[in-house]
């Protein structure tokens, strides 16, 4: 399985999201509690649905489990108890990397709920820990993890960037060895610090940004204003 398409249940922009979808080549769908309702809504099939299904409408399930039980969807649903050691979404996560998934793009990550916002982002670094590349990305963010011993190098097109902005957020409590190309404001082999915002809100000045680092941890965030 290449391919991992999650939705789970926080903020999701249900237009972007059908346009972002438009631009991936997933294999498989994993419905993540409420993120079942969005998969209703954006038309897809969903392969897992997965959760404690404590915040998805009633409704909703049921209609998938009538289907599943008549054979008219080959879905996998596999229900948690609330009260547990992982949220649903890690569950997902969890299970997609189990499955030797290479990539994953997680939608609905995001919202008014920071504790689960951190949390999801902590899961970038769960999957690239495992070998798997992931995504986080929502109407104005879209965010990736490097990691010295593992990923340690990623490129975006100009063309395909996600936003006015790139970013890059240390993890760790220094970055070593971070080159940063084809932006307004260029490194070439820099040390940065976790408490400091010294990269943060670049632009990419050339057809494409290439981002690498030697040692330590580090988030790079595509992102735009909101529109008010």
């Amino acid at each position: 399985m290449k391919h991992v398409l999650i939705i789970t249940g926080g903020h999701l922009n249900i237009e972007f999201a059908k346009a972002y979808c438009k631009t991936l080549s997933y294999d498989k769908v994993f419905a993540v509690d409420k993120g079942l309702e969005y998969c209703q809504e954006l038309d897809l099939i969903p392969d897992y649905i997965i959760g404690d299904f404590d915040t998805v409408r009633r409704e909703v399930l049921q209609y998938y489990e009538r289907k599943i039980q008549k054979q008219e969807l080959s879905a996998i649903l596999q229900r948690h108890p609330e009260k547990k050691d992982a949220t649903d979404t890690e569950l997902a996560v969890t299970l997609a990397v189990e499955q030797e998934a290479e990539y994953i793009t997680l939608l609905g990550a995001t919202g008014s709920r920071l504790d689960h916002v951190f949390a999801n982002i902590f899961l970038l670094k769960m999957a690239i820990s495992k070998g798997v590349v992931m995504e986080i990305a929502d109407e104005t963010n879209r965010i990736q993890i490097l990691e010295g011993n593992s990923r340690s190098h990623c490129s975006i097109c100009k063309s395909q960037q996600h936003g006015t902005y790139i970013s890059l957020v240390p993890l760790t409590e220094q970055v070593e060895g971070v080159t940063i190309e084809g932006v307004e404001y260029p490194l070439t082999d820099a040390t940065i610090y976790q408490m400091s915002s010294y990269t943060i809100s670049n632009q990419i000045t050339a057809d494409k940004v290439d981002v690498s680092i030697k040692k330590g941890t580090i988030l790079v965030v595509e992102s735009r204003d909101a529109l008010m």
